[in-house]
């Protein structure tokens, strides 16, 4: 992505792709909400399991509506703060991503398929 952002804009080149883009069109302008918007949606996706694991430590409570706002909130608000005190925070959940996206995307498919095949209980060639 890099070796291609250089060719198309040569040395003048930024380090975030949005910022190389032309603010006067309307596609730019698209492009660049759309590319703010993912992972905000994606951040509400990924916390919601979490929160309602922690509701579930209260059963008692979980009906109140005050209570489901009240540990929404707390829970965002501590992973803010995690972020601002943990140095180099985005560079660590990058890593994990790309760690979790490869597993998800290369490893876990090879070992459904040797699974459903039934090629796990012998050592050939298809196996490695």
């Amino acid at each position: 992505m890099a070796i291609l952002g250089y060719l198309m804009f040569g040395s003048e080149v930024q380090s975030q792709i949005t910022l190389n883009l032309p603010t006067n069109k309307l596609s730019s302008r698209i492009a660049i909400y759309t590319t703010l918007v993912n992972p905000i949606s994606k951040y509400a996706l990924m916390v919601t399991p979490i929160i309602n694991a922690t509701k579930a430590w209260f059963p008692y409570h979980s009906n109140k509506r005050l209570f489901r706002h009240m540990v929404g909130t707390s829970v965002v608000m501590s992973t803010l703060l995690v972020a601002l005190a943990v140095p180099f925070f985005g560079s660590l959940m990058s890593l994990v991503g790309a760690f979790l996206s490869i597993n998800a995307s290369v490893t876990l498919p090879c070992l459904c398929y040797l699974k459903i095949s039934g090629s796990y209980q012998k050592f050939n060639g298809e196996m490695v």
